[in-house]
């Protein structure tokens, strides 16, 4: 894909440190999609505030930063159904960078179950009595709406969560899809995994009104295109990342190839030519 052109500059970072690299704080992201009106799927995104030290504006798959309650002893006992070696061995068997050890490996896939409920109000659980079908209740629904303001405002962790509500966690769900790591010059950096998750059924997508102002589903060449015409904002690693996207026809074709692509450590570049500074192509498959 081309070389994006930066709303920021990073001449002032250069100018201020000594190395000009701020390290990459562990993160994660989740492509949420659903099979559209057309049958192609589409994605939920949305739109991040305008006053937001990161991507400010832009629309963005649902995810963030991960926190110390993503690795607790809570959070593990909150979802049985993936182990630290488990979490471990998924983000390393198909290739790319390693995280440090498994319990940074589960924390990167409670961080995706936890921003994906912040950031667009699905939660990836079953009921602890192990019965995974159906849609859950309008009760539960009600009260996990309730929920997620208090996760949000950091009152109740995930973990506290789902115990009072005697769920499980599922990251299992989530399948790992990429691994970005933002440019060694950008004043916010962060180490990405991408992964993706069916949304579930039962249940409605919906923006914070915090972080985020709106939300969206899009068909990925839609949002690609409405970018290309000024209509809205995205940055780089989105739009590469629908670009991928746009070439499925099918939900369940798009997670087939999720579950068995190679993964490769993406860390674009950035340049700066007579109109400024840039970022990318990535060239290299990934």
């Amino acid at each position: 894909m081309p070389e994006t052109r930066l709303a920021w500059q990073p001449d002032a970072l250069l100018a201020g440190s000594a190395s000009g690299v701020v390290p990459a704080r562990p993160a994660a992201t989740v492509i949420l999609p659903r099979a559209g009106a057309s049958g192609r799927p589409e994605v939920f995104m949305v739109r991040r505030t305008a006053g937001t030290a990161f991507a400010a504006d832009a629309f963005v798959f649902p995810g963030g930063a991960i926190e110390a309650a993503d690795q607790s002893e809570l959070a593990l006992a909150s979802a049985p159904g993936l182990t630290l070696e488990a979490a471990h061995a998924r983000l390393v068997e198909r290739g790319g960078d390693p995280p440090p050890d498994p319990r940074m490996s589960f924390a990167l896939h409670l961080a995706a179950v936890r921003e994906l409920f912040e950031e667009a109000g699905v939660l990836l659980a079953v009921p602890r009595s192990g019965v995974m079908g159906g849609a859950p209740d309008g009760a539960l629904i009600e009260r996990l709406a309730t929920a997620r303001a208090d996760v949000l405002a950091g009152t109740r962790s995930l973990g506290e969560l789902a115990r009072g509500e005697r769920l499980d966690l599922a990251p299992e769900q989530l399948v790992y899809f990429s691994h970005w790591i933002t440019p060694e010059l950008s004043p916010r950096r962060f180490d990405t995994r991408f992964f993706a998750a069916l949304m579930p059924a039962g249940q409605t997508a919906l923006h914070c009104n915090l972080e985020t102002t709106e939300g969206e589903w899009l068909e990925p060449a839609v949002a690609i295109d409405r970018a290309a015409r000024g209509e809205l904002k995205i940055v780089f690693a989105t739009s590469a990342h629908l670009e991928r996207l746009a070439r499925f026809s099918s939900v369940d074709e798009l997670l087939r190839f999720a579950r068995s692509k190679p993964i490769r450590t993406v860390r674009p570049t950035l340049t700066r030519g007579d109109g400024g500074w840039s970022v990318g192509p990535v060239d290299q498959p990934w």
